[in-house]
């Protein structure tokens, strides 16, 4: 009795006697077939069926089994059908050539059907298993927009009302005469602070990790974004007794994102800060590099904090670290530092030693490229 089926073939041979045969065998079990005496006939039947497999005879008359294959292969909606081909040819190398350009296997004719049916059984079977993935594949990428775009605006409107809160709290701060209450105001504002700056650093890891984030190139002068960034630790860094210095001031122009830069050295800034014990040291050092004098800067951020052992140096800028954290505890500055340097074409390394301190190092190009 003939069982129902959903699978599609398409069958194209340009011989007559071949086509009956094939429809007729697979008509029995089940399958719904196509037919196409042409190699033409068979690429367009192929765009409007969409089969789940074809059939292809290697030699016809106006297109051959590889021209057609090559065709298929070449049209974004057939590029994914499995083809198999059905030839009297015994040349071995005619039928590895159809294996290299994407065949998943073939038979000779004339078609033993009892080896013929099992086959086309198990490739049928794992184009079903591999189209099942492909859909819960775009469906978690579907998923993964949605959950992003939420994300997003949910960092936006947290964002936005910090914001809010820092202008408030200024301003009560500014207006407020009684002195343990402007001491905890500026608690407020410390946190406030911390978290504005936490969720902006997610929102970036967010983009990167989306791939949404895009530098945009042009020519300025680092030292007034490095006396900026050096302005926004002066305080921190004094309540530590930590010395930050800025050792070489003046003209020091890049290629690169403005905004991308700041925040890697804001990054670099924050962290030897916050690992620098009391009494330390902190230097910023602007130079050409020694290995590329006439086409890159080097931007030094030297510590006198604990420093890294070997290991720790090595793994510190690995994207396992930035991409599967959960908690933004591994490095999240230094990760999108990483990543922002890695967009502005430039390379960031760490050298340090344990006991003695940690120099972050990163290079950006001084001038636009042909």
């Amino acid at each position: 009795m003939r069982q129902t089926n959903s699978y599609s073939i398409l069958c194209v041979d340009d011989n007559p006697v071949n086509l009956q045969l094939l429809d007729r065998s697979l008509f029995e079990e089940g399958y719904i077939v196509f037919i196409a005496k042409s190699g033409s006939q068979g690429i367009e039947i192929a765009k409007e069926k969409i089969p789940d497999l074809v059939l292809l005879d290697i030699a016809m008359p106006d297109m051959d089994g590889f021209e057609v294959l090559r065709e298929l292969r070449s049209i974004p909606e057939t590029s994914e059908i499995p083809v198999m081909f059905i030839t009297a040819l015994d040349e071995s190398e005619e039928l590895i050539r159809g294996l290299s350009m994407g065949a998943v296997d073939y038979i000779t004719k004339p078609v033993n059907f009892k080896e013929f049916l099992p086959k086309l059984s198990n490739i049928l079977q794992m184009k079903a298993e591999k189209d099942i993935m492909s859909e819960k594949k775009s469906e978690a990428e579907t998923f993964m927009k949605v959950q992003t775009k939420l994300y997003a605006s949910t960092l936006y409107e947290l964002t936005d009302k910090l914001q809010k809160n820092e202008i408030l709290l200024k301003k009560l701060v500014e207006e407020t005469q009684n002195a343990a209450i402007k001491s905890e105001l500026e608690k407020i504002k410390g946190n406030n602070s911390y978290v504005h700056n936490k969720l902006e650093k997610l929102e970036i890891r967010s983009k990167i990790i989306n791939n949404t984030i895009k530098a945009e190139m042009k020519n300025f002068d680092t030292d007034i974004i490095i006396k900026n960034c050096i302005d926004r630790y002066i305080t921190q860094s004094k309540n530590k007794a930590v010395t930050l210095i800025y050792e070489t001031p003046g003209v020091h122009y890049v290629y690169a994102d403005k905004k991308m830069t700041e925040t890697v050295i804001d990054n670099l800034l924050s962290n030897a800060v916050k690992y620098t014990p009391h009494g330390g040291d902190i230097i910023v050092d602007v130079k050409n590099y020694e290995e590329d004098p006439d086409n890159f800067l080097l931007i030094n951020v030297y510590d006198t904090g604990s420093g890294l052992t070997s290991a720790q140096s090595e793994s510190i800028f690995d994207d396992k670290n930035f991409l599967s954290d959960e908690t933004g505890k591994n490095g999240l500055g230094l990760g999108i530092a990483y990543h922002f340097v890695k967009l502005m074409g430039g390379k960031i390394w760490v050298e340090s030693m344990p006991g003695i301190g940690s120099d972050f190092k990163f290079i950006l190009r001084k001038q636009e490229t042909a």
